[in-house]
């Protein structure tokens, strides 16, 4: 479930990063989530990470297209470019244990409202996350291009969202292979994916 939970973070993060490059929106109680995300350093539990599973609702959708490998109204080319970059961004991350620790020592000094404030993700910690993004992950060899309507790419209050949400992503990324999910789970474990998807989306329902 942990392991589910975290990608359909990724995965969420993904889509997000589309919505952003392609209509230059998103909605704040899932930008709350993500942003949420970097700062749960210790959880006890994956879903403590976003706050509840039903945050990670979208995400869950997005992941359930990804594993049936079928069309759908989420799963587009990008937002899979970008699921799988994240998850390929990550691996270049930890191989940079020193990166690593410096990622986690300029969290530590990002000052934010209290987490479950609707006004988290404000413009001011979002342009600081996007620092944080740049002075790290986007020194790294490796780098998702993000496509999308050149006004909105153009406009930096809009750029700094998608390195903030890209960061989140990683950030869920880093949780998954805590978790001991590997890429090749991707290929040969889609049906377990898929069973704890529902068994998730399933709890949703049952909380509403």
């Amino acid at each position: 479930m942990r392991q589910c939970l975290a990608l359909s973070g990724v995965a969420q993060s993904a889509y997000m990063v589309r919505q952003l490059a392609q209509h230059g929106m998103v909605g704040q109680d899932k930008l709350n989530t993500m942003i949420r995300s970097l700062f749960i350093t210790r959880p006890g539990t994956a879903e403590e990470v976003y706050g509840s599973v039903s945050r990670l609702n979208l995400g869950m959708q997005v992941l359930q297209e990804i594993v049936r490998n079928e069309e759908g109204s989420l799963k587009s080319p990008d937002v899979l470019r970008y699921f799988l970059g994240l998850l390929h961004l990550e691996r270049k991350l930890s191989a940079k244990k020193g990166m690593l620790t410096e990622l986690g020592q300029r969290l530590d000094r990002v000052q934010h409202l209290p987490l479950d404030d609707p006004d988290l993700a404000n413009p001011d910690l979002i342009r600081e996350l996007s620092g944080v993004y740049k002075a790290t992950l986007s020194t790294l060899p490796f780098r998702i291009q993000v496509t999308g309507e050149a006004n909105f790419l153009k406009n930096e209050e809009l750029a700094d969202k998608i390195r903030a949400v890209l960061l989140a992503g990683v950030r869920s990324a880093v949780l998954w292979y805590q978790s001991e999910g590997r890429r090749w789970h991707l290929l040969v474990g889609r049906k377990k994916i898929e069973r704890n998807l529902l068994l998730l989306m399933n709890k949703v329902h049952e909380i509403h």
